[in-house]
């Protein structure tokens, strides 16, 4: 994690707006948290899957999101207590009036912070343009901001950097994209951990982990964890992650209604190989569910891919999270 922590800081010191994206559980969240800590800067952290349960996204959401983040830093009330429509007590800080002039006056009194919005697609369900509002403060507010998302293509749509009609187009960005790490960065991320912990392993247990595992720093965090706990074996929790990653992505699909059936056939098809070309996917589809469309087949792929459960290659589609790929096969039954 050294050279995304270095490349983060290096953002963050030369430009006002950053961009970290990256697949579910790749480390996202903890590069950001721990960078901003070691630069020992202020940041306020916005988490956008509190609002994921809202169809609908407000001002009122969005200001219920962000009073709860200023009322968990130490400097909240302090840098709030002549903002007009806010009020700071005893108990912390409360929004008097939820409006849009509320949260603009709170903007501004954030200057010097670093905002984080972590999740930041979630905000394309609303009514309220926050791209506009992100333009706003770029443009208007002395603050620097961290955008991050796991579902890259939502998160692209969201933000419009590239398209000459959206609020923030022109608007110099850095972006830090996470992957996954190779087995020798796994095994030393490992053995540190461990390490950390007094405890020692195998080096066949680590090389089982880092196999099942295949880079993915959210699982390998999830099984150092487990088992320094439990003792539980690879095998185990690779099995328990699955199962996670399966309950997760099925959560996903459940915005698709009635067509979620299909989006599970898709996901089935393309988990039985390494990488599935267009027509083995529709094949595969079909055989279970009868004729599809070619411009339905599309958007779901295209869904699929925005959402981070498949990536697209020149030679395929293919599932790259190793847990939610054995879970597609083994723990999507019944759903």
């Amino acid at each position: 994690m050294e050279e995304p922590l270095r490349n983060f800081e290096s953002a963050l010191n030369k430009g006002k707006l950053v961009v970290v994206s990256g697949l579910r559980r790749y480390g996202k969240t903890s590069l950001i948290l721990t960078a901003l800590n070691k630069m020992n800067v202020q940041y306020l952290f916005l988490d956008a899957r509190l609002l994921s349960a809202v169809t609908m996204i407000s001002i009122n959401d969005f200001l219920g999101v962000l009073e709860d983040a200023l009322n968990r830093v130490s400097w909240g009330k302090t840098v709030l207590k002549s903002v007009e429509g806010v009020e700071v007590g005893g108990f912390g800080v409360r929004f008097r009036n939820r409006s849009r002039e509320t949260l603009l006056h709170t903007l501004h009194a954030l200057s010097g912070k670093v905002i984080v919005i972590d999740e930041a697609q979630l905000l394309r369900r609303s009514s309220v343009r926050f791209d506009q509002l992100l333009a706003y403060i770029y443009d208007h507010v002395d603050a620097k901001v961290v955008v991050s998302g796991s579902q890259v293509g939502l998160l692209y749509r969201f933000l419009r950097v590239g398209d000459p009609d959206a609020p923030l187009f022109g608007r110099p960005y850095i972006e830090i994209r996470l992957g996954r790490l190779p087995p020798e960065k796994s095994r030393q991320f490992l053995l540190k951990g461990f390490s950390q912990e007094r405890i020692h392993v195998d080096d066949a247990l680590i090389d089982k982990a880092v196999s099942l595992f295949d880079g993915v720093i959210g699982w390998l965090t999830y099984f150092g964890f487990t088992h320094s706990r439990s003792k539980e074996q690879p095998e185990d929790v690779f099995r328990k992650a699955s199962q996670l990653a399966a309950k997760e992505a099925s959560s996903i699909l459940n915005t698709y209604g009635i067509a979620k059936r299909r989006y599970v056939e898709v996901l089935r098809t393309i988990a039985s190989s390494d990488q599935a070309r267009w027509s083995e996917i529709k094949r595969g589809v079909e055989a279970r569910l009868g004729r599809i469309p070619n411009n339905t087949l599309a958007n779901i792929l295209r869904n699929l891919v925005d959402s981070g459960l498949i990536e697209r290659h020149q030679a395929g589609y293919a599932i790259p999270d190793p847990a939610l790929k054995n879970g597609v096969l083994h723990h999507f039954s019944g759903l």
